[in-house]
């Protein structure tokens, strides 16, 4: 990404505020680098416990498939609200996190032109406004964690309510043997897993969440360089006179904006002095 953003053209400068840019270099790398590693670590670690704990409830407590199909669809479908929802709202945190950013880099760089200006209270309102929005974002993402913590942690309930419910009843109408024993294994892990689970399904929704910023970091990691420095065909005698002919040329800005310069020829000769004509604000410098 560092050597993308050195490379990138001017045109992405123009367009990418300073904000934007620190976002990425600072935020989103750490996240990549801090966050995401131990999340992927707890999640994989949570995974492999439930796993385990399901996998042994249902070999001891055979009689719970009845009801693990019905689980299972409503586990699907709320894993699958809550990861689009989070997803898209990580995305909105980030960028809202980036005008903070270009606030706090123009206002510790132009601090005596806003004194000066008495405009204190207009960059405290706009910063609140920034601020504000940033907070939104993150509020909205904490609260649907816990809307599916609690959907979560309403699967558990059922799902041992279940089990110690048929437990009695098969043990009672002698339809199957159940071992007490067994039973309270059982029973013991899926009580812890009351915990674990949530967190093991909001550690794999993070999972996903996180590679937003990875998402982030590639995507400048791709931008379009300039041309090259030096190219291997180059002349080092070049070149042998001073004289410039340039033949119907075309220029914009941006590849969005219209053209400023349309076929435009000219020949300039060696030792001769030149000068660009025309109206204040027309563009004359960058012409140049």
């Amino acid at each position: 990404m560092t050597a993308a953003v050195l490379r990138a053209k001017i045109e992405f400068f123009d367009t990418q505020p300073l904000g934007r840019v620190l976002n990425r270099f600072s935020a989103d790398v750490g996240s990549n680098d801090d966050m995401l590693p131990t999340t992927s670590f707890d999640f994989a670690m949570c995974f492999f416990l439930c796993l385990g704990a399901m996998i042994t409830t249902l070999i001891t407590l055979p009689y719970t498939l009845l009801v693990v199909p019905l689980l299972l669809w409503y586990f699907i479908w709320v894993r699958r609200i809550y990861v689009t929802t989070s997803r898209e709202l990580k995305r909105l945190e980030g960028l809202a996190r980036s005008p903070m950013f270009a606030m706090l880099g123009e206002a510790l760089g132009g601090v005596a032109t806003i004194r000066a200006n008495g405009a204190i209270g207009y960059f405290r309102t706009k910063f609140e406004s920034a601020h504000n929005a940033h907070t939104r974002a993150f509020f909205s993402f904490i609260a649907s964690s816990r809307w599916v913590g609690f959907r979560m942690d309403s699967i558990m309930f059922l799902f041992i309510s279940c089990a110690t419910f048929l437990a009695v009843v098969f043990n009672t109408q002698e339809v199957l043997s159940v071992d007490p024993a067994i039973l309270g294994l059982s029973l013991t892990m899926l009580l812890q897993l009351s915990g674990l689970f949530q967190w093991a399904v909001r550690q794999s929704a993070e999972v996903v969440n996180l590679m937003v910023s990875v998402e982030r970091v590639a995507e400048y990691g791709d931008l379009p360089p300039e041309a090259a420095l030096t190219c291997p065909e180059d002349d080092p005698s070049w070149p042998r006179q001073g004289s410039i002919e340039v033949k119907d040329l075309s220029v914009r800005y941006r590849s969005a904006l219209p053209l400023s310069l349309k076929r435009v020829s000219f020949k300039i000769e060696a030792g001769q002095r030149i000068g660009v004509v025309g109206r204040t604000g027309s563009g004359k410098g960058r012409d140049a």
